[in-house]
């Protein structure tokens, strides 16, 4: 079925037209009545301009247009006058009013004001269409409104808001567009869409006590009837009950509203978590949100099939006007077979700073909740995602930019139920799932997802869509990403993966300027990575298994804390920083809480590994239980895809308090899962204050030669039984292209026998304790730890073009004098040091 035919251009021409335009005025009014008269022989398109006969076979709907009366026209033209003033809906003839069940416009120029329900096929508005806010439960029934390029439709102004009940009902009907296909409500061109209901000052807060199961009272953290929230209302309560119990968010309607406290008609099924949690002097807010799920407004439609079509309503907005919608619900929407057929969707709408979804409810969808596409510069705020399918909120491309996405409550009752393969994408669900990432990401909420907050990289590393090998998503500087909280998620909740951000320069659509500036290094072979580093700030996750990601460089943790997850932080990969002087994780919080259900919760982290410095600075463990565990395990998954090679990684510690953790538990622990005993064996722990109990150093427990070098013991069980030193122990780093066999570090430390017999939870030790060193093929080169100021041997088949690396800056400037190492190679003597040059090394080795 083709577009509505808009209306014939003379119509809203100059004053000289208007017999031409009274004429076609008539006509239409003496066409309607022969067809609406009894007994009259019918026009074969039907009073609706439907094509219903035989004899109408390829004639496209003919548009019944919402148009002045011929006297008003005569009028307005004899005075020369451009638009009449407006003209309301209900004091037009049958005709111009309601348009039967015709497709209307409402032509350029007007301006009427809808003052009563109406149903139409379909409604395209040229003009300017007004909601009368001054009348209750008015309803717009129509298969599809197009707001056209030049056209307004406006409910409601934020000074002057729709109080009372509207309602925008999308059919199903066989009426389609060629740029918006069939069951929406959007806009295009110059279009200007105003949406704006009843402010609620607050759409969700928290519980400020725990509600028991059964129960029917909600203590809240805000007063709910200074929040807007009234008796009748849908709320919804976040699950704080892990998956493995059979957690649940719920949805409940309001009985009363008290002085901070609901009373609900139905009972809560499960307890959830409200107000704080303490342990060693520490509070924690654990709390569910409660999530406000009443509009004035709604935005619905048909949806008797919607359970198997996956297909409902869906709204977007495209070219350069603006969609500012707040305080409306949309339900029963999105079109998950299709592609851009989302709830609420801002498609390519460049630099909009008008365009703005706040404080809107998205429930129960089949596609995409929130998406934007090709935008820059909108406001998404205080909105609620109740059960989105696929993804709660979409950044797409990759190209948007200084978009503000924040206070929204994003919400899955299940996981499995928002779970669903979508576009191809099979396992890639997420409450905020960010292509683009040079966008502010503040104090979002998202519970009971299968991951919290997703941004996948490298799974999309050349863009998406109209960006497609205009962007390198992966390498995109973040914006500010502060405040989050991420609960009760079944995989992760924070997932920043495989993020590097680099010094890029972009256009005003956010494009790379040049492609090459996504490289590792600079033409020189100096560091890419962005100055200063990004940082992701005061982010709070609790009842996730994991938190944290594969690989990311370039991007500090600043005041994180991690409550009751499985791994509070998980991390394979990362590298030292650009800037000199950023730290991976500082004043940050990790704690385990006792009598949790969540009983796969462990206080350690995961760390990564690689030739770089693991930074650390004012982190906190406290409480934990048993003795299966530690708080800092290094080098988590070394030689195993995805993680950082070589395994000499460096932990460097300041101000790091075990004070308030259960003594049974180690502080450190030499490896995880690793693919071998290199990652039992290589990582190194240093501090220069008493985070490792005063020792400077501490080596692992099977590099047994340690023992003899003057100043290192053997260290407690707190401390994995290793090599504690007061000396600075540091990696040493030899990169080569090719396999060379074994290589065969000699001194300090490496004197002893080499141990063939012994069995690490990772493999055999293969002879490590006695300088045995071993290719590591994804990165491609060799590592061990040496002792500052030593003098050491390499042995090893020599092929040529091999690098020599000790070390990094960042712990030569923490160190009191220069760090370097005399090395004897192929009978030749030079000095390593720390300070040397290291173009084009980086932590995937040396770029060749």
């Amino acid at each position: 079925v083709s577009a509505p035919v808009h209306a014939p251009a003379h119509l809203s021409r100059a004053p000289a037209m208007a017999p031409l335009r009274l004429l076609w005025v008539c006509l239409a009014t003496a066409l309607a009545a022969r067809a609406l008269g009894a007994g009259a022989v019918a026009d074969p398109a039907g009073p609706t301009g439907e094509c219903n006969e035989p004899a109408c076979a390829g004639r496209p709907p003919a548009p019944v247009l919402l148009q002045r009366s011929s006297a008003l026209a005569l009028r307005a033209d004899a005075a020369g006058a451009s638009e009449a003033a407006a003209q309301l809906w209900s004091s037009a003839s049958r005709l111009q009013a309601g348009c039967g069940w015709g497709h209307c416009v409402v032509p350029a120029g007007e301006h009427w004001v809808l003052d009563t329900s109406i149903h139409v096929e379909t409604l395209t508005v040229q003009g300017k269409l007004t909601w009368d806010t001054s009348k209750d439960d008015l309803e717009l029934k129509a298969g599809y409104v197009l707001v056209d390029s030049g056209g307004h439709l406006q409910v409601g102004t934020r000074d002057a808001p729709m109080d009372r009940k509207a309602i925008i009902y999308i059919t199903k009907g066989p009426h389609s567009h060629p740029e918006f296909g069939h069951r929406f409500f959007g806009g295009r061109g110059s279009a200007k869409i105003d949406i704006h209901g009843r402010e609620l000052k607050r759409t969700w807060t928290l519980l400020s006590r725990t509600a028991a199961a059964g129960s029917t009272v909600l203590h809240l953290k805000d007063d709910p009837a200074a929040l807007g929230w009234r008796a009748g209302d849908r709320i919804g309560v976040a699950t704080t009950t892990p998956h493995t119990k059979r957690g649940e968010s719920t949805v409940h309607t309001v009985a009363s509203v008290g002085s901070r406290s609901l009373t609900l008609n139905e009972p809560l099924r499960a307890e959830h978590w409200g107000g704080l949690r303490e342990i060693a002097g520490r509070r924690f807010e654990m709390a569910a949100e409660v999530v406000n799920m009443e509009r004035s407004v709604l935005i619905t439609g048909d949806h008797d099939d919607i359970q198997w079509t996956g297909e409902g309503l869906h709204t977007m907005m495209m070219g350069s006007g603006y969609m500012d919608m707040r305080y409306a619900r949309v339900e029963h929407c999105g079109q998950r077979p299709l592609m851009g057929r989302y709830c609420l969707h801002f498609h390519v709408m460049r630099r909009c700073p008008r365009c703005v979804f706040q404080g809107n409810a998205v429930v129960g969808s089949e596609h995409v909740g929130i998406t934007v596409h090709g935008t820059h510069g909108a406001l998404i705020d205080q909105n609620v995602l109740w059960d989105s399918k696929a993804v709660g909120l979409y950044v797409e491309d990759g190209n948007e930019m200084d978009n503000t996405i924040s206070n929204n409550a994003v919400i899955c009752s299940v996981a499995t139920r928002c779970s669903v393969p979508w576009l191809g994408k099979n396992g890639l669900n997420a409450g905020i799932y960010l292509i683009g990432m040079t966008n502010d990401v503040i104090g979002n909420h998202v519970a009971g997802w299968e991951n919290g907050m997703w941004t996948p990289g490298s799974a999309s590393g050349n863009g998406q869509g109209r960006a497609t090998m205009k962007v390198c998503p992966q390498y995109l500087p973040f914006g500010t990403i502060r405040g989050n909280v991420m609960h009760d998620n079944q995989r992760f909740g924070l997932y920043l993966d495989n993020q590097f951000p680099r010094n890029l320069r972009r256009d005003s659509d956010g494009y790379v300027e040049d492609i090459s500036q996504c490289n590792e290094f600079t033409h020189d072979g100096k560091d890419n990575g962005v100055v200063p580093a990004n940082v992701v700030e005061d982010e709070f996750d609790w009842h996730n298994i994991f938190v944290g990601q594969y690989a990311m460089g370039d991007v500090s943790f600043l005041r994180y804390t991690g409550v009751n997850n499985a791994v509070s932080l998980y991390w394979k990969a990362s590298k030292n920083f650009a800037d000199g002087q950023s730290v991976h994780l500082r004043d940050s919080l990790f704690a385990q809480l006792p009598l949790d259900p969540y009983r796969q919760s462990k206080l350690g982290i995961l760390g990564p590994s690689g030739p770089f410095t693991f930074l650390m600075k004012n982190v906190s463990f406290v409480g934990g239980s048993g003795s299966d565990g530690a708080a800092i395990h290094a080098g988590q998954h070394c030689g195993r895809v995805g993680a950082g090679g070589p395994c000499n990684v460096q932990y460097l510690l300041e101000k790091v308090d075990f004070t308030d953790m259960a003594s049974s538990l180690r502080r450190i622990n030499f490896g995880t899962d690793t693919l071998d005993a290199a990652g039992e064996v290589l990582p190194v722990f240093l501090s220069n204050d008493d985070s490792l109990g005063g020792h400077r150093s501490i080596v692992s427990q099977y590099l047994n030669g340690f023992d003899k070098v003057s100043g290192c013991s053997k260290a407690g069980a707190i401390w994995d039984n290793g090599y504690a030193c007061d000396r600075a122990i540091r990696r040493l780093n030899v990169w080569s292209k090719d396999d060379l066999g074994q290589v065969t570090l000699s001194g300090p430390g490496y004197d002893v026998a080499p141990d063939v017999s012994t069995e690490t939870p990772a493999g055999p030790l293969r002879g490590m304790n006695a300088g045995r060193m071993y290719w590591e093929r994804m990165h491609k080169g060799y590592g061990a730890p040496v002792v500052v100021g030593e003098r050491y041997t390499l042995s090893g088949a020599w092929k040529g073009g091999e690098a020599i690396e000790l070390s990094d800056e960042v712990l030569q400037r923490s160190s009191a004098g220069a760090d370097a190492i005399e090395l004897d190679v192929k009978g030749g003597g030079c000095q390593v040091k720390a300070s040397d040059r290291r173009d084009f090394i980086g932590p995937f080795g040396l770029k060749t």
